[in-house]
């Protein structure tokens, strides 16, 4: 369950921080390109999962907007996104 959905690829619009501790990290840097899914669930609400080098992250279609643009109709990635 957790793999289902429509996989594709999304770019950072901006960079997403995190602190930890004292620290702060950038866990998406902007301008990178990530795997991700998209799945729709029983409610038709719509939630994704971006997968990172360190991180992964799952969020709401509102989320995604701010931070993500799907990457669409690169002859690298699937054009079925």
């Amino acid at each position: 369950m957790a793999n289902e959905g429509k996989r594709c690829y999304c770019r950072c619009i901006q960079d997403m921080h995190m602190v930890v501790g004292k620290e702060d990290l950038i866990i998406f840097q902007k301008n990178q390109i990530y795997s991700c899914v998209i799945r729709t669930g029983d409610t038709e609400v719509t939630f994704y999962k971006i997968y990172g080098e360190e991180f992964s992250l799952s969020c709401s279609e509102a989320e995604f907007k701010e931070y993500f643009h799907i990457v669409k109709h690169s002859q690298s990635y699937d054009k079925s996104c």
